[in-house]
């Protein structure tokens, strides 16, 4: 798999993305109000004026629903901003500003940061949320690593490719959810950079 080229979406799609946004806005208050498991599909439905069928075009699940994050409905994916990165940057480097950029162009999108502080809070206490992280974080992981390998021209799952990607996405994820779980106060860059520099420290010596 290539770098996805960044074509700007049709009005079909930007339809559909507006529903997923509606969807989305309207889930997380109930979650932060009522709890993730005692908020119904049917409420959010509700809640972003919407049928219930068509939530479930969208979600299959409430758990597809908190994740679908990853999938950048709000902006570029982190794998979308890695391939803009410069081709002469060395790779833990470009990784370390893709990293940056998208926390960058988070911060730009009403609510986008909130939400993925509640992501992160639902996954360390939602057992059926924390169930899916593995799955979620296969799918995000490769789709990285086959970005990495195209700049590198390593094979994608050369031991290279994957040690860096689990180390830095690794970081990364730990990062956010210290800023959820321990540091809300803190600005979540600072946490990554912190785990970035302590990661490229580890990597130097």
């Amino acid at each position: 798999m290539s770098c996805p080229s960044l074509v700007p979406p049709g009005l079909r799609e930007r339809k559909k993305l507006r529903t997923r946004r509606a969807i989305l806005d309207a889930a997380y208050p109930l979650f932060a109000e009522q709890g993730f498991e005692a908020t119904t599909v049917d409420q959010i439905a509700a809640a972003a004026d919407v049928s219930t069928s068509t939530f479930f075009r969208y979600f299959p699940t409430k758990e597809d629903l908190v994740f679908s994050e990853d999938e950048a409905p709000h902006g570029p994916s982190l794998t979308e901003v890695l391939c803009a990165r410069p081709a002469e940057e060395p790779p833990l480097t470009a990784l370390r500003h893709a990293i940056r950029d998208s926390l960058a162009q988070a911060r730009t999108q009403p609510g986008a940061l909130e939400r993925a502080r509640q992501r992160m809070l639902l996954v360390a206490e939602v057992p059926s949320v924390r169930a899916r992280l593995p799955e979620v974080m296969a799918r995000s992981d490769r789709a990285l690593a086959e970005a990495l390998a195209e700049r590198t021209g390593r094979p994608v799952d050369s031991l290279e490719t994957r040690v860096l990607v689990g180390a830095v996405l690794g970081g990364f994820r730990e990062a956010l959810q210290y800023w959820a779980t321990a540091e809300r106060d803190t600005d979540v860059g600072e946490l990554v950079d912190r785990a970035l520099d302590t990661l490229t420290r580890q990597l130097s010596d």
